[in-house]
C-alpha cells in the first residue's frame, strides 16, 4: 500500500497559471501536476508511486512515467531519486513541485 494512500481525499488541487498555460503540457499532466502539488502540501514533496497515480487517473505506470518526465523537462517538477547509503539501493523518490 502506498502511504500516500493514508492521506484524506477531500484535498484541493491547484494549479498555477504557468503551468495550466503551459501548452507543451497535455491536460493530464497539468491535473497530475496539481495532485503533485496536494500530496507535497505536507512534506514539500510528494513520495506517490507511479502505480499510485496510474490508479488514481485510470492511466498506465508507462503513461504516468512520460507525464512525470515531461514536468521535469518543462521545469515544473524536480525528481529527487532516494538510495539506501549502504547499498546505494533505490528506496523511493521525492518530486517537489517547482513554482516559477
Amino acid at each position: 500500500m502506498d502511504a500516500n494512500n493514508n492521506l484524506q481525499q477531500s484535498y484541493f488541487t491547484v494549479i498555477p497559471a504557468t503551468v495550466r498555460k503551459d501548452n507543451a503540457l497535455s491536460t493530464n499532466a497539468k491535473i497530475l501536476y496539481g495532485d503533485i502539488v496536494a500530496l507535497a502540501n505536507v512534506n514539500g514533496y510528494c513520495y506517490a508511486s507511479n502505480q499510485y497515480f496510474a490508479q488514481s487517473f485510470g492511466l498506465t505506470e508507462r503513461s504516468v512515467t512520460r507525464l512525470i518526465s515531461k514536468l521535469e523537462e518543462r521545469g515544473h517538477i524536480r525528481v529527487r531519486i532516494v538510495r539506501d547509503k549502504k547499498t546505494g539501493l533505490v528506496t523511493g523518490r521525492r518530486i517537489y513541485p517547482q513554482f516559477n
